[in-house]
């Protein structure tokens, strides 16, 4: 079995136990950057800020949601009054995407399907939008296949992880020898020659680094409040921006041209 199909039945494998264990339906309520602590919050702020962004000026835009998941950031588009198609290749979270949709209201329209090989024509998508996932994925196929449904001028959104910071590199690892995640993602996880891809395949990159130091956040939890351990990790990452390649998250943009 390839590492793709192990990734594949992990997710829907915890998808179906948290299905399975849902009691409580108002936690499906909460979205976005507010499942996150305050010290994790920031990139996922500025990835929303990012979507928002792209749309402001776009009547009537379509958006596409790549590897949504149970789709706690596939409804940031929808302030923008923007259609939404969400995509996952696990039917368990796609399920869980549903529900979630159900008891906001909303109206997105969820599918199960392989994002590198997309079910649209090409030009069709003003944004496309990927939180998280990059390093379960080929980076050529899929990149290729995001520039084809991409309309000109359209933004690619991600936010993810970055690998070069040797302390979060280990914690990946270990992971992996725990049985966590695939020896694929590790090989697959967003660094510098990643990003020179994008730019190759797109265009005007730009690119924000957060969580250089997060690390010390369990240290910092010990004598700051929640909310100001964030505050202090932002400030240092802006003192040391010098460091920015040792970053914990990136969040980047891209237009096709």
């Amino acid at each position: 079995m390839n590492d793709k199909n192990i990734e594949k039945i992990r997710y829907e494998s915890a998808s179906q136990s948290r299905l399975n264990a849902l009691n409580d339906l108002s936690n499906l309520k909460i979205l976005g950057s507010d499942n996150f602590e305050p010290h994790h919050r920031p990139p996922f702020l500025i990835y929303e800020n990012f979507i928002v962004d792209s749309l402001n000026e776009i009547k009537n835009a379509r958006v596409l949601d790549l590897c949504c998941g149970d789709g706690v950031h596939s409804f940031t588009a929808l302030r923008c009054e923007a259609s939404v198609i969400a995509l996952d290749y696990s039917e368990a979270s796609i399920n869980l995407a549903k529900m979630r949709a159900e008891i906001l209201g909303e109206n997105i329209d969820f599918r199960c399907a392989d994002v590198e090989k997309l079910p649209f024509s090409d030009s069709t998508f003003d944004t496309i939008t990927c939180a998280g996932s990059l390093s379960y994925l080929d980076h050529t196929v899929f990149f290729k296949e995001v520039k084809r449904v991409l309309k000109r001028d359209g933004k690619f959104i991600v936010v993810d992880s970055f690998n070069h910071n040797i302390i979060y590199r280990l914690n990946r690892f270990v992971h992996f020898i725990r049985g966590r995640r695939s020896y694929m993602t590790l090989k697959r996880m967003p660094n510098r020659r990643v990003l020179e891809k994008v730019e190759r395949e797109f265009s005007e990159l730009n690119v924000k680094y957060f969580g250089i130091f997060i690390f010390l956040a369990p240290i910092l939890g010990l004598f700051f409040k929640k909310s100001s351990v964030g505050t202090i990790i932002c400030n240092l990452d802006r003192k040391f921006a010098f460091l920015k390649l040792y970053s914990f998250k990136i969040i980047f943009t891209a237009t096709k041209k």
